[in-house]
């Protein structure tokens, strides 16, 4: 766990420092709904979520996803889930995603510091083809007691398993907003890095999403 963060630091760093070489910039809208059914350790969940793109004039994708995980213990979970993807950016394209995921976060009063590990295993039917990635996130919060909300910052790098090369970064600052009863807001900017034709690309995006745990 220690190598990989300070993998994921480095890689913050490199693409710091890429970012005067990007080569083209956007805006974009990311919104979602989950929903998560705890059964004690198992649980349930679902997520559907759209994503807009050039200026948020039009619909990069949507997604839906569907899955179940378990808690081994306070501080490690993992969970596997099929997602179904529609992208009108690409062409149309359709893509179904197998995703493994575990996740270790380490907990003092109100801070929190976690590392989620993803393998993502995607088909695409029109293709008849395959791609492995490896997706790593770190994410740091904290929650001032009595308080609602719960500021982030948070990180994710992609890595491609077939070509063993980077992908993509994204890079958060958003907080979530506790409304009681399992209700929860979650807003974020997010700067999206992208690789474009072997060149580095950038998005501006705006997030907001709605979470209910039952």
């Amino acid at each position: 766990m220690r190598k990989t963060i300070v993998t994921i630091l480095s890689a913050i760093a490199l693409f710091a420092a890429q970012a005067s070489a990007q080569t083209s910039s956007d805006f974009g809208t990311w919104t979602n709904i989950q929903l998560i059914k705890s059964y004690g350790a198992p649980y349930a969940m679902a997520r559907l979520e759209h994503r807009s793109f050039d200026h948020a004039s039009s619909t990069e994708c949507w997604f839906a996803m569907a899955g179940g995980g378990y808690n081994f213990n306070n501080w490690l979970k993992g969970d596997l889930s099929y997602e179904y993807w529609s992208i009108p950016a690409a062409g149309d394209m359709v893509q179904h995603k197998a995703v493994l995921s575990f996740t270790e976060t380490l907990k003092r009063e109100g801070l929190a510091v976690a590392l989620k590990e993803k393998y993502e295993l995607a088909y695409n039917p029109a293709a008849d083809s395959f791609t492995n990635t490896f997706r790593a996130r770190l994410r740091g919060q904290y929650t001032p007691q009595g308080s609602i909300l719960t500021p982030y910052l948070m990180y994710e790098m992609f890595t491609s398993f077939d070509t063993m090369k980077w992908v993509r970064s994204l890079h958060y600052a958003g907080t979530e907003v506790s409304l009681g009863g399992g209700h929860s807001l979650d807003f974020y900017y997010m700067y999206h890095m992208y690789d474009k034709g072997g060149l580095l690309a950038a998005s501006h995006i705006l997030g907001i999403g709605y979470t209910l745990v039952f």
